[in-house]
């Protein structure tokens, strides 16, 4: 983080006040503007063409978009070819990172867990409903202004159709995050690296070789899937590498698999070692907790119980994990409520203004409110679910934050599930439940959660000199601009190729069938209070609550609450193993080497994951060319 300014006189002087640097900071240039709006609508489009009809894999749903990233990559290639016939028309470093931020905000809305899962939510519950799965009984519960209508569904559902016919905690958040603990954000580095103005970096071999490693072994493995008599080393979870293949079916340890991805590798290298300790080995913990569980008697497939209850911990840790980043920026919310309320505090002339970050979270909380009430859901229920809810989500960025990963799942139990069965079915009207259902959109799939890829550009722009006040308003432009065209998108694709259609990927299309069978059995379920749900998650928060004292007073204390948090969820199934391979190289690196030669190793670190984008652009191409489907470098 920079914290010079620089005088009329050319000269850099030290400052401490964030305003004055925010002044300083290299502003939001017209062109990039323009620019970013055109590739907004372009780029949206193409990832919901991309996902839901070519289906070329998962383009937005990583931490480092895959679409987003390419367009990374394109921008300094063009760059390099006009760097001598038109310099004048290249980018410059901070038009790239405006442009990267926009289009990472963009992005985000057009995936899963935001508009990809929306719009086929609002009609699902009426054209699948049948006898078989009972959906009808909650038709007279359903806010007939919040569906469509049921003619215009028909050509929605069998395509041949035409349609065109007749954030505010990120702003609160920004200063403790990124000023005073300083959190690494690992998934920041890979953007800032390569746009850096000093070129030493592309004239290192370490970044070259780190390149050719994914290139070489991905590529490999490509050829094999063409042609199996093609020799490859396996890097992504395939029967050779799956361990649990020696364990029953149903047992804990049935589905630990090895898995060597060198994004995963590459962006681990940025995480410090606690971080990355801590999650290999409270994913092994888990699986313990399951196995005693089971030799006890008290789980497994033969038992009633959900005992070790790692989903209701998953939840409760993800939940103290957001109250704990609260109660350390309890200061910052503190002097900014005092200011939005005209006591005279600092900060008012920071790049976020406290007085507007809390009168928008007041705008937004009052929005939801007023429109839970108006689609039947109690004051009280409103208030419980988005409380749950909203620390999630801040836990959720916080573990972003601090441990960067490829890809980042939310609790196993999301606040839905909690709630539902820990307030007891029983206790929630159905008309409540019904209405509650139509929400399940943004609380299903985390991976589109808006808020840690926010964090992540504020940290980009007091890494990069970026004036704040300008990203903010680049992700106000992009936000809405992208609601609408993917709105669009999806709608226009659906009606022209049908969304019962084999032309369309079918699990966003079907997806809302899962949150319905889950109302269907809270419906019927006579259950009351959840103990076992509530104690599972308080065990969870307590735990969270205790590593993280010991992690802050005990300078030996090894483990993180990151990776507790982490352990009960599906984010380690695929990651456990390249954690535990970059933790214990980092550890040697570190003990024998030191920080220069931890410094040595950035090249071939962003080399990796640089490779691993670069071998999925070339063989995406030959996809697109030869119109065979293709073996994918990401997920399985």
């Amino acid at each position: 983080m920079s914290e010079y300014t620089t005088d009329q006189s050319g000269a850099k002087r030290l400052t401490h006040d964030p305003a004055e640097r925010d002044k300083a900071g290299r502003p939001l240039p017209r062109r990039a503007l323009l620019l970013g709006i055109v590739l907004v609508v372009v780029v949206v489009i193409a990832v919901e063409y991309g996902e839901l009809v070519t289906q070329v894999g998962e383009l937005v749903s990583s931490s480092l978009m895959m679409i987003v990233t390419c367009l990374l990559l394109t921008f300094l290639a063009a760059n390099f070819l006009l760097r001598r016939r038109k310099p004048g028309w290249r980018l410059s470093r901070a038009e790239i990172l405006y442009l990267f931020i926009m289009l990472t905000a963009a992005c985000n809305i057009a995936g899963v867990g935001m508009v990809q899962f929306i719009v086929p939510m609002l009609g699902h519950i009426f054209h699948f409903a049948s006898p078989a799965n009972r959906w009808e009984q909650f038709h007279p519960y359903v806010p007939m202004w919040l569906v469509p209508e049921e003619s215009v569904l028909d050509g929605y559902y069998a395509g041949q159709s035409r349609f065109f016919t007749a954030d505010i905690l990120a702003g609160l958040l920004r200063r403790q995050w990124v000023e005073k603990e300083r959190l690494s954000f690992p998934i920041v580095y890979f953007p800032l690296e390569l746009t850096r103005e000093d070129t030493s970096l592309w004239r290192d071999r370490l970044l070259w070789v780190g390149v050719g490693v994914p290139v070489i072994l991905h590529s490999l493995a490509a050829l094999n899937h063409l042609y199996p008599s093609v020799p490859y080393v396996p890097l992504k979870p395939t029967e050779s590498l799956r361990l649990g293949q020696f364990f029953p079916p149903g047992h804990p340890l049935s589905v630990i698999t090895l898995a060597f991805y060198p994004m995963a590798l590459g962006i681990a290298y940025f995480a410090q070692t606690e971080v990355l300790f801590s999650c290999w080995f409270f994913y092994w913990v888990a699986r313990l907790e399951e196995m005693a569980s089971i030799a006890l008697g008290f789980g497994g497939p033969m038992s009633q119980s959900d005992m070790p209850y790692l989903n209701q911990q998953s939840l409760g840790a993800f939940v103290a994990l957001g109250a704990l980043a609260l109660w350390l920026a309890r200061g910052e919310i503190a002097r900014a409520l005092r200011g939005a309320f005209g006591m005279r505090t600092r900060g008012e002339e920071e790049p976020v203004p406290p007085r507007a970050a809390i009168y928008g979270f007041l705008a937004a909380g009052c929005f939801l409110v007023c429109f839970c009430l108006a689609i039947g859901i109690p004051l009280h229920v409103t208030g419980l679910f988005f409380s749950i809810y909203f620390l999630v989500v801040v836990g959720f960025s916080r573990i972003r934050a601090v441990a960067g990963l490829p890809w980042l799942f939310g609790p196993n139990h999301p606040p839905h599930i909690f709630m539902a069965w820990a307030v007891g079915p029983r206790n929630i009207s159905a008309q409540a439940l019904t209405s509650l259902n139509y929400l399940q959109w943004f609380d299903w799939d985390y991976r589109g959660t808006a808020m840690a890829h926010q964090m992540e550009a504020l940290k980009l722009s007091t890494s990069a000199d970026l004036r704040t006040r300008d990203v903010v308003k680049g992700i106000l432009i992009a936000v809405p601009l992208a609601i609408a065209v993917s709105y669009l998108a999806i709608l226009a694709i659906a009606y022209n190729l049908g969304a019962e259609s084999e032309k369309i990927e079918q699990y966003r299309m079907n997806w809302a069938g899962m949150p319905l069978n889950l109302l269907t059995t809270w419906g019927e379920s006579q259950r009351g209070l959840g103990w076992d749900e509530i104690g599972g998650g308080a065990a969870g928060a307590a735990v969270v609550l205790l590593l993280s004292f010991a992690h802050t007073r005990l300078i030996w204390w090894p483990f993180h609450p990151v990776g507790y948090a982490l352990s009960c969820t599906f984010t380690l199934e695929w990651l456990w193993c390249p954690l535990f391979v970059v933790w214990l190289v980092k550890l040697l690196i570190l003990r024998y080497g030191g920080i220069r030669l931890y410094r040595r190793g950035i090249p071939f670190a962003v080399g990796l994951i640089l490779g691993d984008y670069v071998v999925a652009l070339l063989w995406a191409a030959v996809a697109l060319v030869t119109g065979e489907h293709m073996y994918s470098t990401f997920w399985n």
